[in-house]
């Protein structure tokens, strides 16, 4: 199990949300449109994978809300 001196150690921060604003970056980076960087759209992707484990560890679920093209961001 991993411990918050391991997280310190890899410098990683505590970064408290409560759980609507932890599901909203969850859904949101789903908006990154597919021509973005692969920098920015694997950064999104990694921080979304870690938002979603936070809430699926806490043992609160979420419903994937997918945007119509319309609703992605512009590059």
């Amino acid at each position: 199990m991993k411990t918050s001196d391991d997280e310190q150690a890899k410098g990683h921060l505590a970064f408290w949300l409560n759980p609507e604003d932890i599901e909203f970056i969850v859904n949101e980076w789903r908006k990154i449109p597919d021509d973005a960087p692969t920098e920015i759209r694997e950064t999104w992707a990694r921080i979304a994978f870690r938002a979603s484990s936070a809430l699926h560890k806490a043992g609160i679920g979420t419903t994937p809300k997918f945007p119509n093209e319309d609703e992605k961001y512009k590059i």
